[in-house]
């Protein structure tokens, strides 16, 4: 390589490490966040030991400070057990304390738990989201029937029920889904008026500390569009790093469109392989809101920030004696694309697949699966797709391979003509292409396989970003397929062996290939290797495994067919012109 290319390869190197090294300091500064905000969120949130006296507020907040509140009682646990999962209700919080899935491990060998102490259960309810008292529960549970029931009086007049029920009780279609009821009953002598009130979603945060921080989304669904907003959007918007053109959101309120029609089929809180998503069953909301919190880390790191949100239903008005049944279906597990599919309303949606390659992820996703069922490693089921990819595009790439060898012969007529042009770049071009034309050459051929494998590349990339199945599925020195295949740390440089195989390959793969007389074509080759490098270096150890492998079959293609005899380089005879006949009649 020329002193150019080393030039371009060490500042692409540079630029590596500079942004390892910003994120170490991104790190720094979310822990100095979280240490001068982890006093207002512990008095804005409260938490099962802080739980204040209750009163659930159904009425607005200033009558509500005029009723008479309910004594505080001690907080009772009870945990309902389904076939997937350990559901936890807290008489003080409201509804699902938290949700621990018996078939995921978190990173230290727990269970994957869903929601937080930090934010308002699963279910609770509230007119003022800033306010989630929703406390002073009886709480009951029966085993054998799969619920759990809790219930509370307010201001004489009200009666509050909420039930939870296993889906295989409540005849569900997925094992993660609970049945979710809330009961208002007018047991008081005068009509009751009652504002919308909002229902909690719970809350989510990143499993693995490596897990991307924009995955850790508020998601909604509304006609047919799903939205969403990740914990970033609440930061203020920053422009060259210094000009603040925003300031910091402490909460996302999105009203209604305003127009028809304006239903909201369903909220929810994800991170990359988990969520946790509220379905209304007989009717829909009409807006949404959602705050950011921070998770206190227990590795002495820097705090992790997680969100939780909530969806409001409408108004409705009860007389004397009469009651009003809300119905929820409850969606607390794995983001896996194939059960998702299989509940209504386009859950599928939290996948957050990128619109223009999600037909591709979910075809790549599908043969993953197909494959696995066969051979019972993901490794191995990624090595095969990537082998099968290759096999189909082998007519393509061979054709390309003798393209770019031929114009590898034509490359001293080419640069005679640069240099004889170099002053008329019009002209050098109108003679080149002339030449090419001449003897039969598309001088973007050699191209035409990387610009297929562009959308496979980030169909896969797309994938992999949500393909819970990864978790935890080992291979040689990989412990986690979904996670970067750090081996140790230079420093606070994690030194990812798999990604820098993968541009090892490339550059072999770049050494063997014909060389062609463009240079442009030739600097974009020098820079495919560092490009992907910086793309896969921190992401998933899969994507660097499907990369691998892929250059390798292409390195073994090329030496395959490099001997072959090549046509010598002839000029192509112009398609003789025939004249039509003319007919007289």
């Amino acid at each position: 390589m020329d002193r150019t290319a080393w030039i371009i390869i060490t500042l692409a190197t540079i630029g590596l490490i500079g942004s390892i090294f910003w994120q170490q300091e991104q790190a720094t500064a979310a822990r100095a966040r979280y240490q001068q905000q982890r006093a207002l969120t512990a008095q804005t949130i409260p938490t099962v030991q802080q739980s204040p006296s209750p009163a659930v507020s159904i009425a607005s907040p200033v009558e509500a400070e005029q009723q008479r509140t309910t004594p505080a009682l001690p907080e009772k646990l009870e945990t309902l057990k389904s076939n997937v999962a350990l559901l936890t209700i807290s008489s003080n919080r409201g509804g699902l304390s938290k949700v621990d899935l018996l078939n995921h491990a978190a990173e230290h060998g727990q269970k994957v738990q869903l929601n937080t102490p930090l934010a308002p259960g699963i279910g609770a309810i509230t007119v003022d989201p800033k306010n989630w008292d929703d406390s002073g529960y009886d709480l009951s549970l029966d085993q054998n029937a799969g619920t759990a029931t809790m219930s509370r009086r307010w201001n004489d007049q009200m009666e509050i029920t909420k039930t939870f029920s296993v889906a295989e009780k409540a005849g569900l279609k997925d094992d993660y889904q609970v049945k979710f009821s809330v009961t208002f009953r007018n047991s008081g002598p005068n009509q009751f008026q009652a504002p919308g009130f909002f229902v909690s979603t719970g809350a989510a945060e990143p499993i693995h500390r490596s897990d991307r921080t924009i995955a850790t989304q508020f998601d909604w669904y509304r006609d047919g569009k799903a939205t969403t907003i990740d914990v970033n959007w609440f930061d203020p918007a920053v422009l060259f790093w210094a000009i603040q053109t925003r300031p910091a959101n402490e909460f996302y309120y999105a009203p209604p469109t305003g127009q028809a029609p304006d239903r909201i089929v369903w909220a929810g809180v994800t991170n990359q392989y988990f969520a946790t998503i509220l379905v209304p069953t007989d009717t829909t909301g009409e807006r949404v809101w959602a705050r950011r919190l921070q998770v206190p880390a227990t590795d002495s790191l820097p705090a992790l920030r997680g969100i939780y949100g909530a969806l409001l239903l409408p108004r409705f008005d009860l007389a004397p004696g009469q009651s009003k049944t809300f119905d929820f279906d409850i969606y607390a597990g794995p983001k896996e694309y194939s059960r998702l599919a299989k509940i209504s309303n386009d859950q599928t949606e939290v996948m957050g697949f990128t619109p223009w390659t999600k037909w591709i992820s979910v075809l790549l996703l599908t043969v993953l699966n197909t494959l696995h069922s066969w051979v019972h490693s993901y490794a191995l089921a990624i090595i095969i797709m990537t082998i099968l990819i290759r096999a189909l595009l082998w007519p393509l790439q061979n054709s390309a391979t003798k393209s770019m060898r031929r114009m590898a012969k034509l490359s001293p007529i080419v640069n005679e003509l640069r240099e004889k042009y170099k002053d008329d770049p019009q002209r050098m071009n109108q003679e080149m292409m002339k030449l090419y034309k001449e003897y039969g050459i598309n001088p973007v051929g050699g191209c035409l396989p990387m610009l297929i494998q562009i959308p496979i590349f980030f169909g896969f990339y797309g994938m992999l970003d949500k393909a819970i199945e990864l978790r935890n599925s080992s291979f040689l020195w990989v412990r986690d397929l979904s996670q970067p295949d750090t081996v140790f740390h230079l420093g606070s440089i994690p030194i990812n062996i798999l990604p820098l195989v993968m541009a090892g390959t490339q550059v072999w793969q770049m050494s063997i290939t014909p060389k062609t007389g463009d240079p442009a074509q030739q600097r974009l080759f020098l820079f495919m290797p560092i490009i992907f490098l910086l793309i896969c270096y921190n992401y998933a150890s899969a994507l660097s495994l499907y990369w691998t492998v892929q250059n390798l079959f292409i390195i073994v293609q090329i030496y395959l067919t490099r001997n072959q005899m090549d046509a010598p380089l002839k000029k192509v005879r112009p398609t003789p012109v025939v004249a039509k006949k003319k007919s007289y009649r």
